[in-house]
């Protein structure tokens, strides 16, 4: 795979990470850096881990199981990002209506960035079964999986940064519009798989 190819590629799958990121800033404008470390961290790792299983593990399940288990995780993974980022985006427009502050549903929490780690980083399972017709190495394989964890790292830390920015500026509305933000980014990776 080009250098140019990688990049690109590593910077299309950190961009549903990057726009949580902005999301969850901008809902928690005085979150402290520590929280935007961890939340980079956690996409960072998982968007490096999905190309792996998927590099891997997928194929393994399919010659134990059937091809079958690969046309599932190619039919299912779009619709398991929705729910998840419908349900975490639905809950913080609720909060906003509500302007209920208390009960605020706190994207830095570990419980909930694993689940939103997992629904931006679902497509890049995908991504590690396509990685396997390009024959890599397994030196290419490192190499790719670490840029596009380390890429991740960096637009997610950076998406926090910027929407706590945002967020300093316009509370409430800017948790309305980090809710309605993740939902339309679950309705996105739906409508792509569905159209596309």
């Amino acid at each position: 795979m080009h250098p140019a190819e990688l990049f690109l590629t590593a910077v299309a799958l950190s961009m549903d990470a990057m726009a949580v990121s902005i999301s969850s800033g901008i809902a928690h404008p005085r979150t402290k850096l520590r929280n935007a470390l961890t939340m980079a961290a956690f996409f960072g790792v998982f968007q490096a881990l999905m190309p792996l299983i998927g590099y891997y593990i997928i194929p393994l399940l399919g010659a134990v199981f059937g091809d079958g288990i690969i046309a599932f995780v190619e039919g299912a993974d779009h619709w398991i990002a929705f729910v998840l980022l419908a349900f975490i985006g639905g809950k913080m427009i609720i909060e906003a209506i509500r302007n209920d502050e208390e009960a605020e549903e706190n994207p830095f929490a570990i419980g909930t960035l694993f689940v939103m780690a997992i629904a931006t980083s679902i497509d890049a399972l995908a991504t590690g079964i396509v990685f396997r017709g390009f024959s890599l190495s397994g030196g290419e394989l490192a190499f790719t999986i670490c840029s596009i964890g380390l890429i991740t790292f960096i637009l997610s830390l950076v998406g926090v940064l910027l929407g706590r920015k945002l967020g300093e500026r316009f509370k409430r509305w800017a948790v309305l519009a980090g809710g309605i933000t993740l939902v339309a980014l679950g309705l996105k990776v739906l409508l792509e798989h569905l159209l596309g």
